[in-house]
């Protein structure tokens, strides 16, 4: 048995496991247990590769310089060219169009659902009524909202509120400290939200922070009985809208934000628990 044969079947192997990752991985086909074959492979190829080369150098010199002149052979010249040229295009990122040029013969496959995450807040917990939870899904352009949630009887008359928040967020003059996440806070004003304050009798605010940044939902309580509606109002910039959701608590299950225009506010629900 010779190593030397061991060693060029091995390397065979490995670079026809690696062919087969490699294609894979050029159509997109990015599995994990292709990813791990292609690096295990890669690995082994190399180490029998230094193997090749150590048991074959003289055969290896023989091909790379003139015995009698000691000169670089042409076919040396041309191999070092290509190797460099190769490996400056994709340094550089010259020939990305061609590494990339497999996602063409991918197969495609569905976005993935995007995940939704919700801030929690809890108001009226000490009241008996009727337990509701309300999501409010903003939209991506909406920038630092300001909300108040409010109950109306059958007449459209205040009942009680359900959200209103203590402080509100402005954006900074610094887009550093924006990025960094630190705002401008101040104290709600109820101007901020003039339905709101035309409509609510009780103006003190449920909440001591400002209105969440992002998704979120609140589990309140309302004493309302039978047919109410769940009224909120939404600002973001200079623009506010107010959306509705009529409430039969007869009928129970889920009750849908509806407004105008729906541009602040891409999915609000009211449910009843």
């Amino acid at each position: 048995m010779k190593r030397k044969n061991i060693i060029s079947l091995s390397v065979a192997f490995a670079f026809l496991s690696l062919s087969i990752t490699g294609i894979l991985l050029y159509i997109k086909q990015k599995a994990h247990a292709v990813e791990i074959t292609h690096t295990i492979f890669g690995l082994i190829f190399v180490g029998f590769a230094i193997f090749h080369i150590v048991n074959n150098w003289s055969s290896i010199t023989g091909y790379s310089k003139e015995r009698t002149s000691g000169k670089f052979k042409k076919e040396f010249i041309i191999a070092f060219l290509v190797f460099g040229v190769v490996l400056a295009g994709t340094a550089s990122e010259i020939l990305e169009p061609v590494a990339e040029a497999g996602k063409f013969l991918a197969p495609k496959r569905p976005p993935k659902p995007e995940k939704l995450s919700y801030e929690e807040v809890k108001t009226n917990q000490d009241l008996k009524g009727t337990v509701l939870r309300i999501l409010v899904e903003k939209n991506k352009e909406t920038e630092l909202p300001i909300v108040a949630i409010w109950v109306e009887d059958a007449d459209h008359k205040f009942v009680e509120n359900l959200y209103v928040p203590g402080k509100e967020a402005k954006m900074p003059e610094s887009e550093e400290e924006a990025s960094e996440g630190h705002f401008d806070m101040s104290d709600f004003k109820p101007a901020s939200l003039p339905t709101w304050q035309a409509k609510a009798s009780i103006k003190s605010f449920l909440s001591e922070k400002e209105t969440p940044h992002e998704n979120f939902v609140v589990n309140s309580k309302t004493m309302a009985k039978g047919l109410f509606y769940v009224m909120m109002e939404v600002k973001s910039k200079d623009k506010n809208e107010v959306y509705e959701a009529k409430i039969e608590e007869a009928n129970g299950g889920l009750s849908k934000f509806k407004s105008g225009s729906n541009v602040l506010v891409k999915s609000g629900l009211v449910e009843l628990l």
